[in-house]
């Protein structure tokens, strides 16, 4: 092992090399070694579409708290919703991002793929580089040219005809596999470029992969769940960008790189949509009536008035409607709640100072006139003796 990254190479090449020996066809080849990727890559796709199960499963509940919130388009409220979801999806030990694994791990896929296709003498012939740098050395000290760009490619084509000439220079060569790069006209081992006069055949590859990523898009769409916000902005702009966006940009990879990557580009979205197709079958996607949404949303609604209950009994202010969140309002502002709690008990029970005489508005209400003859009437009969109380009987 020469490289670290020889640690995914070298495997990548052996399934392509292995492949090579079964077919002697490199077009076949790619099919096969696409075919074992993807065979390789199941347990992904499974664990992805339980996922989407998992995920349409809780829309019921996801539809509840959207409708809890509809008509409030504030950022605030849009951000509450979004956090009560997540908690939610967070209580279901249900992970959004957990389908992403396909979409990442194409990437190394394809990075891997192209050094194994421009480095094929390393990594399909199993040539180490010490006898590679030789056997270069010795092809441009017979005349050749060897160009900075596909040197492996070149290399092979030049000693294909008389490989056993070589074997001096590198010994690996007598047990190597030489592929062959051509498959009738093309040569998968070129880069695609743009040509009418002569018609380069080559550049058919980024149109057909074009094509072919498109379709496979449309018809997967039928057969993955989509969440209600994802299909509410399907005919948005940010949408048609992304579908457009990937295929657009294979394209233009593909007329970077060998058109080997591009073959596997159109071997890989057409396996890819059989098998999404025959996984939908297998683990299909749970559907709900209208009533099953109807019981989310009486869930969610018990749940909420039973919070607020249970917030009216512990609340020692009065809480503003104007807040989505009055736990984190009090929170924000417990100090200024604290210091207006105080104003008013002080307000309630004034503290009256050493020597100073009730103010009007604390004296007692004066008394009518009516009043004033009974209370002096009362009082003097309760100045009288008894004795006189008895005469005046």
């Amino acid at each position: 092992m020469e490289s670290i990254f020889d640690i995914l190479y070298i495997p990548m090449g052996y399934i392509l090399r292995f492949a090579y020996s079964l077919t002697n066809n490199y077009l076949t080849s790619i099919f096969l070694f696409t075919l074992v990727i993807e065979l390789l890559l199941i347990p992904i796709a499974i664990k992805q579409q339980k996922n989407q199960i998992k995920q349409a499963s809780l829309a019921p509940k996801a539809a509840a708290i959207r409708k809890k919130y509809a008509g409030r388009t504030d950022q605030a409220t849009q951000q509450k919703m979004q956090q009560e979801t997540m908690d939610m999806y967070k209580a279901e030990n249900f992970n959004p991002a957990g389908g992403c694994g396909p979409l990442l791990i194409q990437f190394p896929i394809i990075i891997c793929l192209y050094n194994v296709v421009t480095r094929p003498l390393r990594y399909i012939c199993n040539v180490p580089n010490t006898q590679i740098e030789a056997l270069k050395n010795t092809l441009e000290g017979l005349g050749h040219e060897i160009g900075a760009s596909n040197t492996q490619i070149e290399m092979i084509n030049l000693i294909r005809g008389n490989v056993s000439d070589y074997y001096s220079v590198a010994p690996a060569l007598e047990k190597a596999v030489i592929p062959n790069f051509h498959v009738g006209p093309l040569d998968l081992s070129q880069v695609p470029e743009i040509s009418f006069k002569p018609f380069n055949w080559l550049m058919l590859i980024p149109v057909i992969t074009f094509v072919v990523m498109i379709i496979s898009q449309y018809i997967m769409q039928k057969f993955t769940y989509q969440s209600p916000e994802a299909k509410d902005t399907q005919n948005a702009a940010s949408m048609k960008i992304m579908m457009w966006s990937m295929p657009l940009l294979s394209v233009y990879f593909e007329f970077k790189l060998s058109a080997a990557i591009g073959v596997y580009w159109i071997f890989r979205n057409i396996l890819q949509l059989v098998e999404r197709i025959v996984i939908s079958k297998l683990f299909p996607i749970p559907k709900f009536t209208e009533e099953d949404y109807k019981e989310a949303e009486r869930q969610a609604g018990l749940s909420e008035r039973q919070k607020k209950k249970e917030a009216k009994e512990n609340k020692k202010f009065v809480r503003s409607l104007h807040h989505i969140d009055d736990e984190e309002y009090i929170e924000k502002h417990k100090e200024e709640l604290a210091e207006l709690e105080a104003e008013k008990e002080v307000k309630n029970v004034p503290e009256k100072k050493v020597g100073e005489t009730s103010s009007a508005k604390n004296a007692p209400a004066p008394i009518k006139n009516d009043e004033k003859d009974s209370y002096a009437a009362k009082n003097s009969d309760s100045d009288k003796k008894p004795e006189e109380k008895q005469d005046n009987k």
